[in-house]
């Protein structure tokens, strides 16, 4: 059976007002207790599936959970138990008994959960049925623990829509957080963290607060290889952006304070640099295929537009704050460190990110993209995608070739577009390795210039003598000039790269 279902973390300062409105639709309580199982190697964790033997009321259920077709769909095989015990023989499927066959012997527990679960049936006028379900409780691995506060809408019958119109009424209205992460992959990441303190010389323990912020150290990445095999143009553009949103929502989440945790600055800025890679990532997938794109896809990005750039300003702050102002000091800019406030608390990057309207357009977005129509086509305008993106490029190289002649705000313009490219590149499995490596370094380097560009205006009206303001401004601009003379050097190369040896590879997005 195929289970899909929207999760939403519920911060401490909504549990009151959730209690009282879920206690109107409240239909029972029940006592879960699940143990999961692995190999020490992680080999199921790897191929994103999910083994558990759970006790329902009296009765041992085992399940096997796997990717579904999307995000937040998983293909789910249930068989009753008479003890907790695996009966790995249950798995005859070929993608299945290929792995029990060579890691079966291995398989062990290696985590628990042990929630209470408030359950809530939600019918439509239309007749779809949902069932709602408020987990608390604990993620437990050796004398680790993980606490669990989500509300989770799973769709029973009827249309997907239903669960997401569902969702937003209760996400929006309670300020709840949406969280992609499944009770197994935190499980997973703590049993991890366990093992590895184990094998430490100094295995001292940790209480529940400081195991969830190892665990929250890292901004999510896509990480080095998310390239899209389908060549179906519709298919590519859904999956592109969806894997971009992916990292935007799991960063924002992060940001906004999931597990109730509050980051400090420095993993604020990871965080927020991260999300707004995502955000790129997903303007270029959009760009890209604009002519062709919906109504609601293209509403959606003007949307996310605003908050984007809301969070370029958090960002420039964050990089002023963190990574120039220590160079100015250490080489001898007179201190102390200029101390500018942050934006207005209902501007600040965390407010932004925790809003019910962002969390609210991201949830919209993500439903666009896996239920809606995000792009559409007739024979009138068929999609060329080759030829969008040999004119990129053609402007790219032109700007390049003047990149000195060119005002910082225009220069800014061409990082922009050579981003926008390459983000798009990177996600073809059939793009040039060495054109996307290109792009990078050419985008890096024309933005570590332009960091001196918002350092400069940002030390003009924020230094806080004369003494300190000149020494900005003649450091920057020097540094300025320096960069930017990499930055010629960097667009050269691209400046002599013939697109027209991968012509047959931009015909695959």
């Amino acid at each position: 059976m195929l289970e899909r279902e929207l999760k939403f973390f519920v911060p401490q300062g909504a549990r009151e007002h959730l209690d009282q409105a879920y206690s109107a639709v409240q239909t029972g309580v029940i006592s879960l207790k699940a143990i999961y199982f692995d190999t020490p190697e992680r080999h199921l964790a790897k191929a994103n599936i999910a083994l558990r033997l759970r006790l329902e009321g009296e009765q041992w259920v085992q399940t096997i959970k796997m990717p579904g077709p999307d995000s937040l769909t998983r293909l789910e095989l249930n068989h009753n138990r008479p003890e907790p015990t695996l009966d790995l023989s249950l798995y005859s499927a070929p993608h299945l008994a290929s792995v029990i066959a060579e890691h079966g012997q291995f398989i062990h527990a290696r985590y628990e959960t042990r929630v209470t679960r408030r359950l809530a049936l939600i019918q439509t006028p239309q007749g779809d049925e949902l069932e709602m379900a408020w987990d608390t409780g604990q993620i437990i691995a050796g004398n680790l623990s993980y606490a669990v506060n989500e509300l989770e809408v799973e769709l029973i019958k009827g249309s997907a829509l239903a669960m997401f119109k569902v969702g937003e009424q209760w996400q929006y209205k309670h300020k709840l957080i949406l969280e992609l992460r499944s009770k197994s992959e935190r499980g997973d990441a703590l049993a991890q963290l366990y093992a590895k303190r184990q094998k430490s010389l100094r295995p001292e323990t940790l209480d529940t607060t400081n195991a969830t912020q190892l665990l929250s150290r890292k901004a999510f990445q896509l990480g080095k290889s998310h390239t899209v095999k389908s060549a179906d143009p519709e298919t590519f553009y859904r999956q592109a952006a969806a894997l971009s949103l992916e990292q935007v929502i799991r960063n924002a989440s992060l940001l906004a304070g999931l597990d109730d945790l509050r980051p400090n600055l420095e993993l604020q800025a990871e965080y927020l640099a991260a999300m707004r890679v995502g955000l790129r990532r997903l303007r270029s997938c959009r760009k890209l295929y604009k002519p062709w794109l919906s109504q609601a896809e293209l509403q959606s990005d003007k949307q996310l537009h605003y908050y984007f750039g809301l969070f370029g300003y958090a960002r420039d702050y964050d990089m002023v704050l963190l990574e120039v102002t220590p160079l100015l000091l250490k080489a001898g800019m007179p201190g102390p460190a200029p101390e500018h406030a942050q934006p207005p608390s209902t501007q600040s990057a965390v407010s932004l990110a925790s809003a019910a309207e962002f969390q609210s357009l991201l949830l919209r977005s993500l439903q666009e993209l896996l239920i809606g129509a995000p792009i559409h086509t007739n024979p009138g305008h068929p999609l060329d995608i080759e030829h969008r993106l040999t004119r990129w490029f053609t402007a790219i190289q032109l700007g390049s070739e003047r990149f000195d002649k060119l005002n910082p705000e225009k220069q800014h313009v061409l990082r922009n577009r050579i981003k926008t490219m390459r983000y798009c590149l990177e996600f073809s499995q059939a793009a040039a390795p060495t054109l996307c490596k290109l792009l990078r370094h050419c985008q890096h380097s024309i933005g570590h210039m332009t960091d001196m560009d918002v350092a400069l205006a940002w030390y003009a009206k924020h230094a806080l003598s004369p003494k300190q303001a000149s020494f900005a401004q003649q450091w920057l601009s020097k540094a300025r000039h320096s960069r930017q003379t990499k930055a010629q050097q960097a667009l050269k190369a691209l400046v002599a790269y013939e697109l027209r040896h991968h012509h047959e590879q931009l015909r695959h997005l």
